[in-house]
């Protein structure tokens, strides 16, 4: 029988963080008194950045109640985690909080770390002169066991006493003693960054501790009779230069014949096991972006698959667009940039490309476009082959990718007639008022339920924000569930209210979250998640996994995130 720890504990060290947690819940339907399992599920979301549902978690898994310090500390870590989510000017209270924790489980002979964590926050709150008291302390007593945290704890301790020569020493020695263990460089790395700022340093000061690179791969295809060995031998050449050079540890991207195939090739000699992001089930897509490129790629397609880490949409082909390909191509991007903010490392992109546009939504130049539009670094090998039928533009298409906010109110079925007044002259005027300074590109509303559809994701997210807050501000106040996605869109008519509007599978997506949200929060897709993902970092958006959760009406358990303003200090990150 395996060992569902052990499971959670290879994932997170792998840096897969979301897998880890869902590894970790799923075994607690089984072992609900599990300690172990219930401190990884909640350790594991907080270290991905999901604070808020992280406290949730801590409580509702009753990690309160427990007298391990390991649990307790886990409970300062997370109001420390809060105070950073915050502006800078409200955070001192909570890092206050924070710290006093860690120094009462320090001081009653608790780890090396423990201390070393309350010296950080009183750095980082304005009080370096405690602060290095503290951490000279805890470097007195501190006894080295010969592993990671050993010398972090050492290395973080000399870096708050100022002894900053002595600390760099002291954080190569950590990454000689990392391993593969991903996620513990990431929490090291992000809490001596904050430290070195305090102290007027560079953040590169951390990058002592190396993390992998994430990469994301795309190309074109080739057409039949393009397959040159030695022009392809040169292709594969280049991606394990790059592969090699950018310290690649993780990548997504497509499967498609050409530059996808060859690069999950490379990858996989790299020892690095990608996730392929495929629109629809791997008949159809074999159908439409191997085949046609030739009968030569289809054994390797097929030799392919069950050696990546398949991730498949419920986007299938539309006539006369190829947004179902947009689509896996942008989550795949998204993905890849979310991947690497959980391990605090940098996101890559390698594309063959000809530098053509694209000429649908789909394509590498597309690709290539909304990577380098949020800041990224796009490393181009070209294209050995002519592509036929470029420069002509985009064709019209009937569907367009657009963000939809969904958006309940609880009670409203309870309201007399005289509930429904108050109701449609207070809560439904103020949402209308919020809705009113966006562009919404379709709004209806039926009973207590709202639903617009936007071209932005920026507009979605601020409405989604600020219909919450003039909600909060009634009298009493009214705690929502909105839900947020991101897809194909297709303008319809509707002959029964006569009035056109727009349909698709994220419209009904988001009718289906918006009951298993949480009242007062706002739960988006994966493909809305990556979307602000693909924005730059000035944007001010994050969103946090939440887990995998059953949907309503049976429509099947989804990645769902929480959506939530970035504060400024995750911009240095």
């Amino acid at each position: 029988m395996s060992d569902p720890l052990a499971e959670v504990l290879a994932l997170e060290a792998e840096g897969l963080l979301f897998s880890a947690h869902d590894r970790a819940m799923a075994a607690l339907a089984e072992r609900p008194d599990d300690v172990a399992l219930r401190y990884r599920a909640t350790l594991t979301i907080a270290r991905a950045g999901a604070t808020g549902m992280a406290l949730d978690l801590f409580h509702r898994l009753h990690l309160d109640a427990e007298a391990d310090p390991e649990v307790a500390a886990l409970g300062a870590r997370l109001i420390k985690d809060r105070a950073f989510e915050r502006p800078a000017a409200e955070r001192g209270p909570l890092l206050a909080e924070a710290a006093r924790r860690y120094q009462d489980l320090w001081q009653r002979g608790g780890a090396g770390w423990h201390g070393v964590n309350a010296a950080g926050l009183r750095l980082i709150g304005g009080e370096p002169g405690p602060a290095a008291d503290i951490a000279e302390q805890v470097l007195a007593s501190l006894r080295d066991s010969g592993d990671y945290w050993s010398a972090a704890t050492r290395a973080e301790a000399l870096l708050v006493a100022g002894r900053i020569s002595e600390a760099h020493r002291a954080l190569e020695e950590a990454q000689e003693r990392a391993g593969g263990d991903l996620s513990a460089l990431a929490t090291t790395r992000r809490q001596m960054r904050r430290e070195a700022a305090a102290l007027g340093l560079s953040p590169t000061f951390v990058n002592v501790l190396r993390v992998p690179s994430v990469l994301h791969y795309t190309g074109h295809m080739p057409k039949p009779g393009q397959d040159d060995p030695a022009v392809e031998g040169e292709l594969a050449a280049s991606l394990d230069a790059a592969i090699a050079a950018e310290h690649i540890g993780a990548a997504f991207g497509g499967l498609a014949a050409g530059l996808d195939i060859l690069a999950v090739e490379a990858l996989l000699r790299a020892g690095v096991t990608p996730t392929a992001v495929l629109p629809c089930d791997p008949d159809t897509y074999e159908a439409s972006s191997v085949a046609p490129a030739g009968e030569r790629w289809l054994p390797r397609f097929r030799a392919l698959l069950p050696k990546v880490r398949l991730v498949q949409l419920d986007e299938r082909p539309f006539p006369d667009d190829d947004l179902h390909l947009a689509m896996a191509a942008r989550r795949a991007m998204g993905l890849a940039r979310l991947t690497a903010r959980h391990r605090d490392g940098e996101a890559v992109q390698v594309a063959a490309w000809d530098a053509l546009p694209a000429r649908g939504a789909a394509g590498t130049g597309a690709d290539v476009r909304s990577w380098t539009a949020a800041g990224g670094r796009s490393l181009h090998l070209g294209w050995p082959w002519r592509r036929i039928g470029v420069g002509n533009g985009p064709p019209e298409t009937r569907r367009r990718p657009m963000a939809v906010l969904f958006g309940d109110l609880p009670r409203f079925s309870a309201l007399d007639d005289h509930g429904l007044e108050t109701f449609y002259e207070g809560p439904l005027a103020a949402m209308g008022a919020a809705l009113d300074r966006y562009p919404a590109a379709y709004r209806n509303a039926w009973g207590d339920a709202v639903q617009v559809a936007f071209e932005d994701v920026r507009d979605a997210a601020g409405c989604a924000f600020d219909m919450r807050a003039a909600l909060a501000a009634q009298d009493p106040p009214i705690h929502p569930r909105f839900a947020l996605d991101f897809g194909p869109l297709l303008p319809v008519h509707d002959a029964v209210q006569q009035a056109d509007k727009f349909s698709g599978r994220a419209m009904t997506r988001a009718a289906r979250i918006e009951p298993v949200t949480p009242p007062g929060r706002i739960f988006a897709t994966e493909a809305f998640a990556c979307e602000i993902a693909l924005l730059p970092r000035s944007a001010g958006l994050a969103c946090d996994y939440a887990g995998r959760i059953p949907t309503a009406k049976g429509f099947g358990s989804l990645p769902l995130y929480a959506l939530r303003r970035a504060g400024a200090e995750e911009e240095l990150a």
